[in-house]
């Protein structure tokens, strides 16, 4: 199975479809709830784009930040040896030296705590030597953002980005609708596997060391264990939820923008650009690529600049007890189907 049930919304020319099907909470209930096409879900790791790397952009485009600019110039703390060379291009192409991940919230008790844990920690990697996907790196231009606009993260993503657009269903740490959303795990299932086995990371943290881990099933709170135990649902690298309809057009601005194409340039590393990834899809000999980003509770915004298309793939794959299915694998065969459309 690959998920219980999902969204898929797609805008061509800014003419927008969305469908929904499936249920979006089945586990512990005797009448499962239907999908609907409005319904929110938790974005995880699309918080990225949507809240961290759009701010970004707007702050480039106001000469606020340069994409080389060493972090050290707005955190002190990062004035290091080892860390005084890393630079906000390094941290969007994921390619500071930092660990992937880390339960924070095991070893800090605030958001201050987890910014000073990062900050001192020793780097897994040596700076620029290869791309390691890091929620440390991200979390870290969350500071960067506040430390630059004065105010804090949610603020500064309000005014920058979401409040330009007539979003009406994207928030953090809760969805607008409590009744309307789709379910995820059971509880911090897969963090509490991931400190137990100490994979795919290998982390210093012990799960007997944290006392809070949830066991209900998680319904309109933030599924991230940083972002909820941390920052109370309200991250740079999640935390926000939203629905189809929100998500389109947020990637149809995206297509307006020339920042984008710039963020989107081709880097050093093959399909991973400045905060944003990208797939390449190929129907009737005719390629094309998709930019955007995924997240680990089954979502997924892909932008096309060369059809002037936006997919957006919503499902609550991590609402089982079993195995869950790659979110790629799950939209993939839609993204083709919308590539076949633009011919």
């Amino acid at each position: 199975m690959s998920a219980p049930g999902m969204v898929i919304g797609t805008s061509i020319s800014g003419n927008r479809t969305i469908t929904a099907s499936g249920f979006r909470s089945t586990l512990d209930r005797d009448i499962p709830l239907k999908m609907q096409s409005d319904t929110s879900f938790d974005l995880a790791s699309l918080t990225k784009i949507v809240a961290t790397t759009s701010s970004l952009m707007v702050l480039v485009a106001e000469n606020e930040i340069g994409i080389d600019d060493r972090v050290s110039k707005f955190l002190p703390a990062w004035n290091t040896s080892e860390k005084g060379e890393i630079s906000i291009r390094h941290l969007l192409q994921h390619r500071s030296g930092l660990m992937e991940w880390r339960p924070l919230y095991i070893s800090a008790s605030d958001v201050e705590g987890a910014h000073s844990l990062i900050a001192t920690s020793p780097l897994r990697y040596t700076v620029d030597k290869q791309r390691a996907y890091s929620d440390l790196g991200f979390i870290t231009l969350g500071s960067v953002i506040s430390a630059v606009t004065k105010v804090g993260f949610v603020e500064s993503v309000g005014k920058l980005t979401l409040n330009r657009l007539p979003l009406t269903a994207t928030k953090f740490a809760t969805p607008v609708n409590v009744n309307n959303v789709a379910a995820t795990s059971r509880g911090d299932r897969f963090e509490y596997q991931m400190v137990q086995k100490k994979i795919p990371y290998p982390v210093s943290e012990n799960v007997d060391d944290f006392k809070v881990w949830r066991s209900q099933i998680i319904s309109g709170e933030v599924n991230d264990g940083n972002a909820f135990h941390v920052f109370d649902g309200a991250a740079s690298h999640a935390g926000l939820f939203s629905n189809a309809n929100d998500l389109l057009q947020f990637g149809e601005l995206l297509l307006e923008l020339n920042e984008f194409r710039v963020f989107c340039q081709d880097g050093i590393d093959a399909d991973f650009h400045l905060g944003f990834r990208s797939w390449v899809d190929t129907f009737d000999n005719c390629s094309a690529r998709f930019y955007g980003h995924t997240g680990f509770t089954g979502v997924i915004l892909a932008a096309s600049p060369k059809h002037n298309a936006v997919f957006v793939g919503l499902s609550n794959r991590l609402h089982t007890d079993g195995e869950i299915t790659p979110t790629e694998e799950i939209f993939s065969p839609h993204l083709q189907e919308l590539h076949s459309q633009l011919h």
